[in-house]
């Protein structure tokens, strides 16, 4: 359970799940494989109308965090709310939420002999309100493959069907796990456009993602899980500010004074040797160091007059640093193909 401590380090935290304007309510959530946790009492909410991430490296617990929402799994504990109603992994629940919320799993199987159209009026069928196939076929750039097979797509053309069939059926909120995966970046951008037009209409979206562009560019806020536990969350901006000191300047030159005279400048802590900081220009490399301060158009400003012949330039924190910064820099956890 989170400590009052806890729940104020995390700037989305809202009220009671009840509260109308919540489209998903995630308390305490814990999923286990045997004696493995892959999520680790995770706690986050989704309002109605917002594009909401859940951003992490595979083996975060992101797919596993998925199949609790979507009532795939049972967790081990803790509660999941879609539109204030408690989801439970049974047929039951299951007629309950099947017009409140759609899935695009990231991992599933097309019928390879329907056609592209064949496959969405079948998925629309199944819901009350689905929206027009045509539409949508024609939204996601599939116009032209609207009577080919599923089996004689491409990966990125099956990519963008599976998409479709998981807004078809025009549900008050859809679960996309690593959507845009496989798509190329005219076909990414595509898709993007498609979620946000389905969001003005009022749809409310959970995300999973481990792309860095698409969390910045598509989520209003993120969750950033790690090893199963959530480490941090807020808007993209909000995680930013919070795990990153400042911008970084960073100077390539060849004139040995220059270092010393920007330790003199902006002090001995702020100024770091980059690798490559000892090649000789006479061995074909050029000395780099960094400059780390709150003013870097004033550090440029002062490197440009006192060395005119230098690269000099500046690096505004992003949401990769700040990500790194969360999660460190070892090596990736288990595959979450492998249900984790």
């Amino acid at each position: 359970m989170l400590s009052t401590q806890e729940r104020s380090e995390h700037p989305d935290h809202e009220a009671a799940e009840a509260d109308a304007s919540l489209a998903l309510a995630v308390r305490e959530l814990t999923v286990r494989y045997g004696d493995f946790t892959a999520v680790n009492t995770v706690e986050f909410t989704v309002r109605r109308g917002e594009i909401y991430g859940l951003l992490g490296r595979n083996g975060a617990g992101k797919t596993s965090t998925i199949a609790a929402v979507t009532g795939l799994l049972r967790p081990a504990g803790g509660s999941v709310s879609v539109l204030g109603r408690r989801v439970e992994p049974d047929r039951r629940s299951g007629g309950r939420l099947g017009s409140a919320l759609s899935l695009q799993p990231q991992k599933t199987s097309l019928f390879p002999r329907l056609q592209v159209d064949e496959t969405l009026h079948m998925w629309a069928s199944l819901y009350p309100e689905p929206r027009p196939v045509p539409e949508l076929i024609e939204e996601l750039g599939l116009a032209d493959k609207a009577r080919t097979r599923a089996g004689k797509l491409s990966g990125g053309q099956q990519q963008r069907l599976l998409l479709a069939a998981a807004l078809v059926g025009n549900t008050p909120l859809v679960v996309l796990d690593e959507p845009t995966t496989g798509l190329d970046p005219h076909a990414r951008r595509d898709a993007w456009r498609v979620i946000n037009r389905a969001r003005a209409g009022g749809t409310t979206f959970l995300l999973s993602t481990h792309a860095m562009e698409e969390a910045e560019e598509m989520c209003d806020r993120l969750a950033v899980l790690h090893e199963g536990r959530l480490r941090t969350s807020g808007t993209p901006a909000q995680i930013v500010r919070s795990l990153t000191h400042g911008s970084t300047v960073t100077v390539r030159s060849d004139r040995d004074d220059l270092i010393g005279a920007a330790r003199a400048e902006f002090g001995t802590d702020a100024v770091q040797p980059q690798p490559g900081a000892t090649a000789r220009p006479e061995a074909g490399g050029i000395p780099r160091f960094s400059v780390a301060t709150e003013r870097p158009e004033r550090a440029v400003a002062w490197f440009e007059e006192r060395a005119p012949g230098a690269d000099v330039r500046i690096h505004r924190p992003t949401l990769e640093d700040a990500f790194l910064a969360a999660t460190g820099t070892g090596p990736a956890g288990p595959d979450e193909g492998s249900e984790q």
